[in-house]
């Protein structure tokens, strides 16, 4: 019995469409990501073949979120077929196993459901094939075809995941009978795996996460977090305790859960109580006159009809079970958006209502389109599904009236559900004792960038189903609609908000800045969308057949019948006002603001470098010295700059023309004595200008450069958020231009570069010892300056104040406007900004400088410990490295449409989102502000002080040494070892990780280049530990020494090989050895504490035994690995508390063989052992490293 059904199920399937329609759709989306670089799934590839293992295990698990929608309709088609049609009486009575039944229809509909996803492996498959053979992609990106990787991910996620929500999707199609509930079981699933992405947000969560990740996506995304590009082209989907678990979880609840539905269900039908009738008294049958009724169409009818039609419509939406549903998934959602949320170090942010805001997008948005969708279908085909649509569509109305009804309910239901969101966020704001509440600002949010989204989809899919004679193809297109135009549009790289349905400028709300500059063309494109719409609506009206059914055909002949002619005007008036619009919204956005697509942005690099690159080695002067005129008009969003720029020739040659590489999005002039331009390229604003008489060695030059930035009409998206009504911030690359080529405007990513047939490009000029010349440039200028002296005049608006690099001179107020006099306290990098806003500001005077904090009015609640931490700061780095050379030290915040912080001579500027609203309240918490002011103070030093040459290494004593003073400055403020393993378990991660994510080479530490994750991550970990082996002293003195030699001076500029000199001297002859592991190689540690006992010796004196092993592992550029004999010196330490909060005891031992046994005695039980305690060395587990001390049992 089981066999018939079964077979039966796939046969009725197999004769359907759809199955392969579905298994198409897949196969295509994978095959284009597999063949085009436009399209991406899960992130970019890099190193990682586009067929690799790693790549088909993210591919499938993508997919198979997509794939439970479709596997929805073939579960509830499995469950509720027989009762649809009506038969499920008659075949019920037959002599049919219950169980053979039930799972014959289970099992045919699972093997059915995970059929589509196959179109995965095919699309990868076909694209592998076809991607070389037709040259789209190079074949070297192409790696081994691995059958174990198709097998394991059917087996191990395809199938399981299937089984689970099938298993949940066939249980509530049998009990509630209802196609409806069978979708929500569905978004049951959907918003259970999204909640457990909220324990993701904070690696100490991470594996509770990958357990309760009911599709394993996240399981696999933490046994691969630290894969290399190598073991991601081998590896992919392996079978490990976690993933074991987790398969096991879900398995063993989806099997609990099909086996209820089982033992709940029955061939019975159950019999519904009737109440019973009462006799009714005879009707006196007494005759009676009707009253005249008087008809009336007038528009107070018709306001009436539209009243009645909307109540109806609202309240059937609002009161139904799906609703209801809904909104207790979305509030399941926000709450665990709430929960998560980390900024940076496990902290949390104060709940501004931007965040809330923030939290609000990300639920709604899936929740809002889901009713918008779901209720627009359902209020097309109510009546037709009750069987009451010829009654009502008797009625005297006129449809467009109904329609507008049904539009007008759904977009009203949207905003009780963003009422409730905000309800929610407001509840939690005052819960946690956050008091600014700001009801204004989350009602103009939702006007601003929702409620012409919302309109305009209503009204459009209300066409789509009154287009279409089934109520199921019509959410079927309404689907596609939603997620296939974007895909389509995203392939053919077409980027016009004109296009993509119910686009607009993507609006960042700023605390500082409002709504910001794209709030204006976001209006026009949502009158424009909703115009659009508004003609969709009259073309409902058009093919709206009221009584009986039709075609899409004779809906199409219904256009053709005569409307009234009111309505035909109302019509023209609105097709009218739509092309008016289209016109004006065109002629902004693609005419006075042309834009690029991200190919023709491509394109154009290639020309630009085929063109100019035999410029790359003209001789060109340097800037020595730059005067600056500013006018900053903020509430035009405007800028007007002249630059007296003081050229000095440093080559040893005569220089006879200057190289200029402008800005094209500002006006440029240049003028320079005695020069002529002689070539100008329009498209690109590269120009060369003749000089009159040779420009000879050590001789200066003076160029007068007027640039202007003049903001016209509205674009497409905003693309420039350097000028703003409160918040401008410049840096000196924007208003002038650059001196000769442009090597920053080449296409960077060597496999694109094939494409083009572009030679392959270095990221960085190798290493040299005893460079010479190499050395003349700094990476940081790329040799167009070394130290210069800067001086601002800089205006602004009347109510705000403006900031530019250096001391500030003069201020005063002329013709309405402030004007400030800066200039720099000492010849400094060309690298700065100009700043300007309505700011408050914090002042504070620390052995004669000036500390100074620029802040919004709304987030003042952090300044005191900033500016804490800025004394802390420099205090340490004074004692240790050296003077501060500046009068001045400012922290000025600037709005959020960045999210970095930034360092400039004197000068740090903050994103208001990174610093001024985390809560610090709990002093035992790790302390952020701390971490990144002294960081970003740290480069007063490495970076303004000292810079290094444009070469490999050179970011690792401006970025490496920034992030390591930042992490001693904590140590000292913090004088607890092991709150700094909280602080620099994130740099460990963050350097694994990085690793993980190379897409070139990962270089030695003394070899970077520019790779965040090595500076930043490795690099910070590598010195602090260097610290603690060979003591903080001699570090220090190492880097005091070499910022004494090289402090301001030009070229030669040092290279990581120069400073390399300074430490060796300071690392003793035994811990020689780290020098080569820790900087010039790539080294890792697999260290496991194996065992750990004890046992009473005497009373108070304690024997611990412990069996430890420990590895040494070699990595080269692409993560191939290989073990070393390890000969090292490793901490061994036992902790007092299970929490491992302090240490009852520690050693520095000797480890020499990868097992090893050592013997301790103290005076107190410990309550677990570690080798590294404090996690100083890169190991990629470092939870293997501890054990819990158990007693010895006796012999």
């Amino acid at each position: 019995m089981f066999k018939h059904f079964f077979t039966t199920e796939l046969k009725y399937t197999f004769k359907q469409p759809m199955i392969y329609i579905f298994t198409l759709l897949l196969g295509l989306l994978v095959f284009f990501a597999v063949v085009s670089d436009n399209v991406t799934i899960g992130g970019s590839v890099g190193n990682v073949f586009r067929n690799a293992p790693h790549i088909i295990a993210v591919y499938t698990g993508v997919m198979t979120i997509f794939g439970l929608i479709i596997a929805t309709a073939f579960f509830n088609n499995a469950a509720l077929r027989d009762h649809q049609n009506q038969f499920n009486e008659i075949l019920f009575s037959t002599p049919i196993k219950k169980s053979g039944y039930f799972f014959g229809r289970f099992f045919g509909a699972l093997i059915l459901a995970t059929i589509p996803l196959l179109g995965v492996f095919l699309g990868i498959l076909i694209g592998s094939a076809l991607a070389p053979a037709f040259g789209w992609i190079e074949a070297d990106r192409f790696g081994e075809f691995y059958l174990s990787s198709f097998v394991n991910n059917y087996f191990l996620m395809i199938l399981p995941n299937m089984f689970f929500a099938g298993a949940i999707i066939f249980a509530f199609a049998n009990i509630w009978k209802n196609t409806v509930i069978s979708f929500v079981g569905a978004l049951a699933v959907i918003v259970a795996y999204i909640i457990s992405g909220t324990l993701m947000s904070d690696i100490e969560n991470e594996s509770m996460a990958a357990l309760l990740d009911s599709f394993g996506i996240r399981t696999y995304s933490f046994m691969s977090k630290y894969y290399t590009p190598v073991e991601k082209n081998t590896l992919g989907l392996q079978i490990t305790p976690i993933l074991i678990y987790n398969r096991l979880i879900w398995f063993g609840l989806g099997l609990i859960i099909l086996l209820s539905s089982y033992f709940s269900f029955s061939f019975k039908q159950k019999n519904k109580k009737v109440k019973a009738e009462k006799n009714e008294k005879a009707v006196s049958r007494t005759p009676f006159i009707l009253p005249k009724v008087s008809i009336n169409f007038s528009s107070a009818t018709s306001w009436r009809q539209f009243r009645s039609f909307f109540y109806i419509n609202f309240l059937s939406i609002i009161k139904s079970t799906t609703f209801k549903i809904l909104i207790i998934f979305s509030l399941l959602m926000f709450i665990s958006n709430l929960a998560g949320g980390f900024e940076y170090f496990g902290l949390q942010s104060y709940p501004v209502t931007y965040k809330m805001l923030d939290i609000i997008s990300n639920v709604s948005g899936l929740f809002t389109i889901i009713i918008v969708v779901f209720f627009s279908g359902e209020l097309i085909w109510r009546d037709k599904d009750n069987n009451i649509n010829e009654v009502i569509d008797a009625t005297p109305h006129q449809s467009f009236i109904s329609l507008i009804a049904k539009v007008t309910s759904l977009v009203a239901v949207t905003i009780v559900l963003y009422a409730f969101f905000v309800l929610s966020a407001v509840i939690y704001q005052l819960g946690t004792g956050y008091t600014r509440i700001e009801l204004g600002l989350y009602f103009s949010d939702f006007f601003v960038s929702y409620l012409g989204y919302y309109i305009i989809y209503s009204m459009v899919l209300v066409l789509i189903h009154a287009m279409v004679s089934n109520k199921y193809i019509g959410y079927f297109i309404s689907i596609a609609l939603i997620f296939a135009l974007d895909i389509l549009l995203l392939i053919a790289d077409i980027q016009s908000n004109m296009i993509s349905l119910g686009a607009t400028p993507r609006i960042i709300y700023s605390d500082m800045n409002s709504f910001g500059p794209a709030l204006v063309s976001s209006i026009w494109f949502n009158f424009y969308w909703i115009s659009f719409s508004l003609i969709c609506l009259f073309l409902a009206t058009m093919m709206w057949k009221r009584g009986t059914q039709a075609n899409f055909k004779e809906k199409l002949q219904l256009m053709r019948k005569g409307m009234p002619k009111s309505f035909k005007i109302s019509f023209f008036f609105v097709i009218v006002i739509w092309l008016g619009l289209s016109s004006f919204v065109f002629y902004n956005t693609q005419l006075l603001n042309e834009y690029d697509t991200s190919d023709e942005r491509e394109l154009l690099s290639v020309e630009y470098e085929k063109t100019f690159k035999k410029y790359e080695n003209v001789d060109l002067p340097k800037v020595a010295a730059i005067d600056y005129f500013i006018d900053i008009f903020p509430y035009k969003r405007d800028a007007i700059v002249k630059a007296e720029v003081t050229l000095i020739n440093s080559n040893e040659t005569a220089i006879d023309s200057l190289h200029f590489d402008c800005n094209s999005s500002w006006d440029t002039e240049i003028t320079i004595t005695g020069a002529e331009l002689v070539f100008e390229d329009e498209d690109f604003d590269y120009r060369i200008y003749k000089l009159a008489k040779p420009f000879m060695p050590g001789d200066t030059i003076q160029a007068t450069i007027n640039t202007s930035y003049i903001t016209k009409g509205f674009e497409n998206q905003v693309s420039n958020t350097s000028i703003v009504e409160n918040g401008t911030f410049l840096n000196n690359f924007q208003v002038l231009p650059s001196l000769g080529y442009n090597e920053n405007v080449e296409i960077s990513d060597n496999n694109t570069r094939k494409k083009y047939d572009l030679p392959e490009k270095e990221r960085m000029p190798a290493l040299e010892e005893n460079c010479g010349p190499a050395c003349d440039k700094n990476y940081l200028t790329g040799g167009l300056s070394d130290f210069i002296d800067v001086e601002t005049v800089i205006s602004t608006a009347s109510d705000q104040i403006a900031i530019a690099p250096g001391a500030l001179i003069k201020e005063w107020e002329e013709d309405g406007r402030k004007y400030f006099h800066y200039k720099v306290d000492h010849p400094s990098m060309n690298f700065y900004s100009f700043i300007s806003a309505r700011f408050e500001v914090a002042r504070e005077k620390w052995n004669g400088v000036d500390i100074e904090i620029y802040y919004d009015e709304k987030h003042n609640v952090n300044i005191p410990k900033m500016t804490d931490a800025v004394k802390k700061s420099l205090s340490y780095y004074t004692e240790n490295f050296g003077p501060y050379y500046h009068k001045q030290c400012r922290i000025i915040e600037f709005p959020r449409y960045s999210t970095f912080a930034q360092a400039f001579p004197g000068t740090m500027p903050y994103s208001e989102s990174f610093g001024f609203i985390i809560n610090l309240e709990d002093e035992s918490e790790n302390n952020v502000i701390d971490a990144v002011i002294a960081h970003e103070i740290a480069h007063q030093y490495w970076a303004h002080q000292v810079i290094g040459a444009e070469m490999q290494g050179s970011t690792m004593f401006s970025e490496g040494f920034s992030e390591y003073s930042s992490l001693m400055t904590m140590k000292n403020a913090s004088n607890d070892p092991m709150k700094m393993r909280e602080f620099t378990k994130y740099d460990h991660s963050r350097y694994l990780r990085g690793r993980s994510n190379e897409i070139e080479k990962e270089m030695p530490l003394y070899k970077v280049e520019n790779q965040g994750y090595i500076h930043y991550g490795k690099g910070s970990v590598i010195l602090f530990a260097l610290q603690d082996y060979i003591g903080e002293e001699n570090v220090n003195k190492a880097m005091r020494g070499f910022l004494e030699e090289y402090r301001y001076k030009g070229p030669p500029y040092p290279t990581s090989l120069d400073f390399l000199t300074f430490l060796e001297p300071q690392v003793p002859d035994s811990m020689k050895y780290l020098i080569d592991d820790w900087f010039k190689e790539i080294t890792l540690y697999d260290n496991r504490m194996m065992d750990a006992t004890y046992k009473k010796v005497e009373e108070g004196i304690y024997e611990v035994n412990l069996k430890i092993e420990s590895k040494k592992i070699k990595a080269d550029s692409l993560g191939n690995e290989t073990f070393v004999p390890i000969n090292d010196w490793i901490d061994i330490g036992l902790f007092v508390d299970a929490d491992e909060s302090e240490l009852l005891f520690q050693r520095r031992v000797k480890i020499d063989q990868e097992n090893m046994e050592f013997t301790f005695v103290v005076d107190t039980i410990p309550a677990k052992a570690a080798i590294d305690p404090r996690h100083l060395l890169i190991d990629r587990v470092f939870k293997d490293n501890i054990k819990s001390v158990k007693e010895e049992l006796a012999q």
